[in-house]
C-alpha cells in the first residue's frame, strides 16, 4: 500500500506540473521530465516505488516500439516517398556529423561519447512534431507531408540502432566474432521469424477477432512474450517488442490492436519520463549547463540551418525549406531511450542521461516556441534569403507574363482540372509549390512555376491583369484570403474559383470575393447522386463504372495521390 500512495502522490505531482505546460502549450514530455527532476529527492527515500517505476519505464519502451512495428507495414514503406528519404537520410547524416564534431572537438567527450550524443542529438519527435503541425493545420502543406516522410524515415533509422545495441556488449568492434554472430543471428530472426508467424496467423486471425477482449488479451501475451523470448536469448526487449510488432502488423486487426494498446504505451511512457527526470542528479547541473547550452543551441539553431542549406538546392522554396527545419529543433523519445541503453551496456556514463534530459528539456521547451512564431520569424529572415532563393529560380521570368488561366496546386483536385487546361496550355499557367509535381508537369508541355501562395512577395509579381479564370485548389483559408485579395487589386472582373474544407471559411471566401468555392466532401455527394440518375439500377452499367474508377484509381496511386492525412 506504501508503494501505491506513493504512486498516487507522483501522478498528483506530475497532473499539476503538466497542467502549468498546458497552459503554457508546451508538450507534455516536459512536465513529465521536470516532475522527475523535482521529486527526484524523494526517490531516494522511495526505494521500493522507484523500482517499480524502472520496471514500469521498461514496458513503456516495450509498448512503444511494440506499436511502431504494428505501423511500419510494406505499403507504408513503399508510400514514403523519394522526396522524404533523401532529406530524411540527409538530415540524418549531417547532423550527426554537426554533432559529433561538437561533442567530440569542442565538448571533449570521448568517441563512443561523441557518438551516442551526435545519433541522439540526430532524432525528432515525431509525437511532439506532428501536434504542433496538426494545431497549425498543416498537415495537407508541402512542408506538413514532408515532414511526416522524414519523421518516418528518422524512426526506420532508429528503430535499426536500437535493435543493434545489444550485439555491442563488449564495445563497437564489429570484427569480434561473437558480435558478429550476434548481428547474423539477429537479423535473421529479423527476417524469418515475421515470415514463420505470418503463414501461421491467418488460418486463426478470424478466431481472434471474434472477441475484441480476447485479441487484446493476445496481443499483449504475444509482445511481452516475444519480448521475454528475445531477452532470454541475449538480444534485448526492444529488439524482441519491435519484432513482435512487425510479425502482427500484417493481420487486419492490426489498426485496432494499436488503438487498445494506445492507452498502455501513454501511461506506461509517462512514468518512463519521469523516471528518465529522476535520474537527472541536480548536483551535476553546474558541470553540465555548459555542455546542454552548446548541444541544445546546436538542436534549435543549427538543426534547422542544416535542413535548410541542404533543401534550397533540392528546389524547395526558401518558405518550405524554412518551416520543414523548424520541424527537427528538438530530440525524440528516442533520443532518451538510446542515451538509456548506452548506459545500461556500460558504454556511457550515468551523467549522460542527466545530459540529454537537460537537452531534451531545454531543447522541446524553445522550439514549441519558436514553431507557434515561424510566420513571424520567416518574415523576419526571408529578405536575407531572399537574393539566394532567387538563383535556384529557372522560370522567375513566367510570373511577369500575361495568361488568361491560372491553377494554384495541382495534386488530387488540381490534377482532375488539367482537362480543361490541356486545351489551353499556352495561355495557362499553374503554380506549385512540389518539385516533383512541378517536372511532371513540364514533361507535359505546360507552364508552370515553383511557388507558395502563403509568399505575398511571390504572388506580389504575378501578373493576373488579363486573367478570365484563376482557380485554387489549395484548402487553406488564409492562403485563398491572400490570394483574393491580390488577385482583387490587380483585376477585379476575373473569375476565381477556391477550395475550401469548412463551411464557415466557404462562406467568409464568398463574402471575400470568391466566385466559387469548392467543398470536395459535399460536391462528393452531388456527384453519387448523378450517378444513381444516370444509372439507375443497371448493374451492367455500374459493372463498366466500377471498371473504370478501378483504372482511373490505379493511376492516381500510381502518381501518389492520397486522401488528407489524420493524426490525432
Amino acid at each position: 500500500m506504501i508503494t501505491f500512495y506513493e504512486l498516487t502522490l507522483i501522478f498528483l505531482f506530475v497532473f499539476f506540473v503538466s497542467l502549468i505546460f498546458r497552459i503554457l502549450k508546451q508538450p507534455l514530455i516536459v512536465g513529465y521530465i521536470l516532475t522527475g527532476i523535482l521529486l527526484s529527492g524523494l526517490f531516494f527515500k522511495f526505494l521500493e516505488t522507484k523500482s517499480v517505476l524502472e520496471i514500469f519505464s521498461e514496458l513503456g519502451i516495450s509498448f512503444l516500439l511494440f506499436i511502431v512495428g504494428l505501423e511500419i507495414k510494406l505499403k507504408t514503406l513503399r508510400d514514403i516517398g523519394l522526396s522524404s528519404i533523401i532529406i530524411g537520410f540527409l538530415q540524418e547524416v549531417f547532423t550527426i556529423l554537426g554533432g559529433f564534431l561538437i561533442s567530440y572537438f569542442i565538448l571533449g567527450f570521448n568517441f563512443v561519447t561523441s557518438l551516442y550524443l551526435s545519433i541522439a542529438l540526430s532524432f525528432s519527435s515525431t509525437i511532439i512534431i506532428l501536434k504542433l503541425i496538426a494545431d497549425k493545420g498543416d498537415l495537407e502543406k508541402l512542408y506538413g507531408k514532408l515532414a511526416i516522410g522524414f519523421l518516418l524515415v528518422q524512426d526506420l533509422i532508429a528503430i535499426v540502432i536500437l535493435f543493434l545495441l545489444p550485439f555491442l556488449k563488449t564495445g563497437f568492434d564489429f570484427l569480434i566474432q561473437e558480435n558478429f554472430l550476434n548481428i547474423v543471428l539477429g537479423i535473421a530472426a529479423l527476417i524469418f521469424i515475421p515470415f514463420f508467424f505470418n503463414r501461421f496467423f491467418p488460418k486463426i486471425e478470424n478466431f481472434l477477432e471474434k472477441s475484441q477482449e480476447f485479441l487484446f488479451l493476445f496481443s499483449i501475451t504475444f509482445g511481452l512474450g516475444i519480448s521475454s523470448l528475445f531477452k532470454f536469448l541475449g538480444f534485448g526487449l526492444e529488439s524482441g517488442a519491435l519484432i513482435a510488432g512487425i510479425i502482427l502488423s500484417e493481420l487486419a486487426s492490426s489498426y485496432e490492436i494499436v488503438g487498445r494498446l494506445r492507452p498502455l504505451r501513454d501511461f506506461f511512457l509517462v512514468l518512463f519520463f519521469i523516471f528518465l527526470g529522476s535520474e537527472i542528479l541536480i548536483s551535476d547541473f553546474q558541470n553540465l549547463i555548459y555542455p546542454a547550452i552548446i548541444l541544445s543551441l546546436f538542436i534549435i539553431i543549427g538543426n534547422p540551418l542544416i535542413m535548410l542549406l541542404f533543401l534550397l538546392p533540392l528546389g524547395y522554396s526558401f518558405r518550405t525549406s524554412f518551416l520543414l527545419g523548424l520541424t527537427s529543433a528538438q530530440i525524440s523519445e528516442f533520443s532518451f531511450i538510446l542515451i538509456n541503453q548506452g548506459v545500461k551496456l556500460g558504454h556511457l556514463d550515468k551523467n549522460l542521461i542527466s545530459l540529454i534530459g537537460i537537452v531534451g528539456f531545454i531543447s522541446i521547451f524553445f522550439s514549441t516556441y519558436v514553431f507557434y512564431y515561424s510566420e513571424r520569424i520567416y518574415n523576419l529572415f526571408y529578405p536575407l534569403f531572399r537574393i539566394l532563393e532567387r538563383k535556384k529560380t529557372k522560370t522567375e521570368n513566367e510570373k511577369t507574363k500575361l495568361y488568361e488561366y491560372f491553377l494554384f496546386g495541382c495534386d488530387r483536385i488540381g490534377y482532375t482540372l488539367l482537362n480543361f487546361f490541356e486545351d489551353k496550355k499556352k495561355e495557362s499557367l499553374i503554380v506549385d509549390y512540389n518539385p516533383e509535381i512541378i517536372f511532371k508537369l513540364k514533361e507535359q508541355g505546360f507552364n508552370v512555376i515553383y511557388g507558395d501562395v502563403d509568399d505575398i512577395y511571390f504572388l506580389e509579381e504575378i501578373n493576373f491583369c488579363q486573367a478570365k479564370l484563376i482557380i485554387s485548389t489549395i484548402p487553406d483559408y488564409f492562403s485563398n484570403i491572400l490570394l483574393l485579395k491580390t488577385i482583387k487589386k490587380q483585376n477585379s472582373e476575373v473569375i476565381v474559383i477556391v477550395t475550401a474544407n469548412r463551411i464557415d471559411d466557404a462562406l467568409d471566401l464568398y463574402h471575400q470575393g470568391a466566385d466559387f468555392v469548392i467543398l470536395p466532401h459535399f460536391l462528393g455527394g452531388e456527384y453519387v447522386l448523378h450517378i444513381i440518375k444516370e444509372n439507375h439500377f443497371d448493374q451492367e452499367k455500374y459493372k463498366f463504372l466500377k471498371e473504370k474508377e478501378l483504372r482511373h484509381l490505379q493511376h492516381r496511386k500510381f502518381l501518389g495521390h492520397k486522401h488528407p492525412a489524420k493524426f490525432i
